[in-house]
């Protein structure tokens, strides 16, 4: 009992000090405390909020950019310089694009034929070419997916958070046109 009466006893001794020091009586610094522990989370929250619009808005571009490919691509069957259609939506990904890092893309088209049969061609970066595809007919599908390796916001206060950000995610859009 008397140890605890001690502790007890000096712990008030060191507060009561402590007001004097710093001049503080009663309630009085505890909106900072408050304000200083809930900082964190708001500018976490801020931070969260930015970073998805930052990404939704990538993958709004991403879609429009996939969807105009596609159509192009549709529309000019069979009018491709060297008649490689793959070729042709790579290039006019990246124009539409341009800020965008070339390597970070990979793509995917298929192509229907006259025999309802579908070729599948993949491919990545600039590397993405189907010189060996047959001749594209009218009134057949032809679909184009495209997805970006997407880099988040990084922290700049924090750089452990920035460890695991390089890519931190893949934004995805498919999109499919007709022939003309």
């Amino acid at each position: 009992m008397k140890i605890g009466n001690d502790l007890r006893r000096m712990g008030n001794l060191l507060a009561e000090r402590a007001r004097r020091v710093f001049g503080r009586h009663g309630e009085e610094g505890s909106a900072l405390v408050e304000f200083a522990l809930t900082l964190p989370m708001l500018f976490g929250l801020i931070y969260l909020g930015a970073s998805l619009t930052l990404g939704m808005y990538n993958l709004q571009q991403l879609g429009n950019a996939t969807s105009s490919t596609a159509m192009a691509v549709g529309s000019e069957a069979g009018l491709f310089p060297s008649s490689d259609p793959c070729a042709y939506a790579e290039s006019t990904i990246t124009k539409s694009l341009p800020t965008w890092t070339v390597a970070n893309f990979s793509y995917s088209l298929t192509i229907t034929n006259t025999s309802l049969t579908t070729d599948n061609y993949t491919g990545s970066g600039s590397s993405f070419s189907c010189s060996s595809a047959p001749a594209m007919e009218p009134n057949y599908p032809v679909t184009l997916t495209v997805s970006y390796t997407y880099s988040w916001l990084g922290i700049p206060a924090m750089p452990f958070f920035n460890a695991g950000t390089s890519k931190a995610g893949t934004l995805s859009t498919s999109e499919s046109a007709i022939q003309m």
